[in-house]
């Protein structure tokens, strides 16, 4: 049985993976979609009720998820043929007046859920599979502002060039997405002020199928945009300690 699965498929990118994946990909035997809010994952189901969807309530920040994951996978041993591992979580602000259970929220899932889940995963991808990562540009220099999120998508982006790696060998393509400006649940327009306001927004479902057809061709990274590539490369070459006066995160 060949299936993919999609994490944070309730809303915003994750939602738009979803609904892009079932179009391009009608050979797949099941499609899993996770996320916490139940409601919107049957009324994703229903929407593709022609196609079988097996929805998984779960909260990946919490450690016991992966349990119910990882049986379905050990009974039906399916073959994960691609996995969209794009949960996150982010709140903006000053970290000293953060509140510490969603400082902990952010860790727990952008951090672990996500590591945890290439865990279980990745043992039932074989050759011809692939993964797509949700990382963020946040990633490629400290953001002032949303110290905790920029740092955990630091931590993706060097786990997803690790597994790029280790997996080559086995014809598994791991391959990091790290997307500017979209216009979500989770970063909302009306929320951003300041320098990140006046960056260019991605056209999700344009994106979405950009980012499947660079992981079918073995692509380690895709970051979408003219401006966004220019800004890694910028945060490449320029010192984090300079470069990060220009990445101040203003909030309302």
């Amino acid at each position: 049985m060949n299936i993919a699965i999609v994490t944070g498929a309730s809303s915003g990118l994750g939602k738009v993976f979803f609904e892009q994946l079932i179009k391009r990909y009608t050979s797949l035997d099941e499609v899993w979609i996770v996320a916490r809010r139940l409601e919107r994952l049957e009324e994703l189901a229903d929407k593709f009720s022609n196609r079988k969807i097996r929805v998984f309530s779960l909260d990946l920040s919490e450690p016991e998820s992966f349990d119910t994951l990882s049986h379905s996978l050990e009974t039906l041993k399916p073959t994960v043929k691609i996995l969209i591992n794009n949960a996150g979580f982010d709140r903006t602000g000053l970290f000293h007046k953060m509140k510490p259970q969603n400082i902990q929220a952010m860790i727990n899932l952008n951090v672990m859920g996500m590591t945890l889940l290439n865990r279980i995963c990745l043992p039932y991808m074989k050759r011809g599979s692939y993964e797509i990562i949700t990382g963020s540009i946040g990633g490629f220099i400290p953001l002032p502002g949303s110290a905790v999120y920029s740092a955990s998508k630091a931590y993706t982006r060097f786990l997803a060039r690790a597994l790029h790696e280790e997996e080559k060998s086995r014809g598994v393509n791991v391959m990091l997405l790290s997307p500017g400006n979209m216009d979500t649940e989770m970063l909302k327009r009306s929320e951003i002020h300041g320098k990140l306001s006046f960056l260019p927004y991605l056209d999700l479902q344009k994106e979405t199928v950009k980012a499947m057809k660079k992981a079918e061709k073995g692509a380690a990274v895709y970051t979408p945009l003219a401006f966004y590539k220019a800004y890694r490369i910028f945060g490449k070459i320029v010192p984090s300690a300079l470069a990060v006066k220009f990445t101040k995160v203003e909030i309302k």
